[in-house]
């Protein structure tokens, strides 16, 4: 029997690695492909820019990307100390390029969030504490997408309107991408909203849509899909109400994220200041803000094709979206920022991050190398029951403070000062001294 399980165990590790192996082969021939494309039509006036591109731009553009990730290692501090005061920003840090690695080389960012709570785990945070950690994370970071989506879509619906793809000689609108994106973006998040505020939506969900993809075999396991949501329901009301009970705390991290799009969202207008490519008449200002919409429109399009760290969709819908916005009198503006920053945004992260995976080493023993969306599903579930008794207890200690404020107070409004004749000052009980007339 244990031959078997040892068995087991070694083969779902080689079958992880192998999948872990052909992730990172297939991000390096998108890549591969995606860099030949745009340097095939026009090699030398692309390098050309590319080398004379001005070094103080350039040094900003990587400080940008450092600070965004120092923002996103704060957060994660910041969570961090609502558990335990003995957590530095070193460690925060490891857990960001762990996050960051298994965001640039997994299919729609699915391995992000669980190596670090394994990351977390091996710090010697608790199993536990590092799932609430990362779910209240992930909470606010949609709610934070969102409201940027809203705001890009009221500011720059006229200019994507106008956008489209030409695929081999097949010319479309970008809108139907753009719309469905922002759907999945605030579908998720209000999806579980809605399933954990109404009894029926959920009833609706998982028993009568989860059982009709079933029946239409678009689903292979519907009993495994409605466990998984009803983990994912229970685990965002157990962790919103942990957000509620810190509410400084929530918009803090709500107000850095924003801070976060703007800064990574707006490097294509810092491209096109490194390489001198934008427009003449445009507004440095307006320009910044319309980089940084076009981005999330971006980020919405390339969020539908899950390819890892989507190497080869981000490289060609960054030439659609920005197709309009740099100098149309230089050729090479487009392929020369494309290449400059998806360098920045990705190629050095996925360096950077890697090099941190393969060398840290926390407190714990537990080794991990690859794990996806279910895994960190089934880890929410293992540790519902704990982070559901701390919530409830925190929820209690909070009321039992509110009440003991309120009862302080109403005692000190019945309670008068009054002087003796040495000009002391003695409390005395209005209650009780009408009690003592009497």
């Amino acid at each position: 029997m244990e031959e078997t399980l040892t068995e087991n165990k070694k083969e779902k590790k080689d079958r992880s690695v192998l999948k872990f192996v052909i992730y990172i082969v297939l991000v390096l021939g998108l890549t591969a492909i995606s860099l030949f494309a745009a340097l095939y039509n026009d090699f030398d006036n692309v390098i050309a820019a590319l080398t004379g591109a001005d070094p103080w731009w350039l040094l900003l553009i990587f400080g940008l990307v450092l600070l965004s990730y120092a923002i996103d290692s704060l957060v994660i501090l910041i969570f961090c100390r609502l558990y335990t005061r003995q957590y530095g920003y070193g460690r925060a840090s490891a857990v960001m390029a762990v996050g960051a690695f298994y965001n640039c080389v997994t299919p729609a960012a699915s391995g992000e969030q669980v190596m670090q709570v394994y990351c977390l785990r091996k710090q010697g945070i608790s199993t536990s504490n590092a799932a609430s950690i990362m779910v209240m994370w992930l909470i606010i970071y949609q709610v934070a997408l969102i409201v940027f989506d809203v705001i890009a879509i009221a500011v720059e619906w006229n200019t994507v309107a106008g956008l489209t793809v030409n695929i081999f000689d097949f010319e479309f609108t970008m809108v139907p991408l753009i719309v469905l994106g922002f759907l999945v973006n605030i579908g998720v998040t209000g999806l579980i909203f809605l399933m954990s505020n109404s009894h029926h939506f959920h009833n609706f969900i998982t028993v009568t849509c989860v059982g009709l993809l079933g029946k239409m075999k678009i689903l292979k396991n519907p009993e495994r899909t409605r466990e998984s949501l009803r983990v994912q329901v229970e685990n965002f009301k157990i962790e919103l109400r942990r957000l509620l009970a810190n509410i400084p705390v929530t918009v803090l991290v709500f107000l850095l994220f924003i801070i976060n799009f703007f800064i990574r969202f707006s490097l294509p207008y810092f491209c096109g200041l490194a390489l001198d490519v934008m427009p003449q008449d445009s507004n440095g200002v307006m320009a910044f803000f319309d980089a940084s919409f076009l981005s999330a429109f971006h980020q919405m399009v390339t969020g539908l094709i899950p390819t890892p760290g989507t190497a080869g969709v981000s490289e060609l819908f960054f030439v659609y979206v920005f197709r309009d916005y740099y100098s149309a009198t230089n050729s090479a503006a487009i392929p020369a920022c494309q290449i400059l920053w998806r360098f920045a945004t990705y190629h050095v992260v996925l360096v950077t991050s890697g090099i941190v995976v393969a060398f840290y080493r926390g407190k714990g023993t537990t080794s991990f190398r690859y794990a996806n969306r279910q895994t960190f599903v089934n880890l929410q579930l293992e540790t519902y029951v704990e982070r559901k008794k701390q919530v409830e207890t925190l929820y209690q200690t909070r009321q039992l403070s509110r009440k003991s404020i309120v009862r302080s107070m109403e005692q000190s409004d019945n309670m008068t000062y009054t002087g003796d004749a040495y000009g002391h000052y003695l409390l005395n009980d209005d209650v009780g001294d009408k009690e003592g007339k009497q």
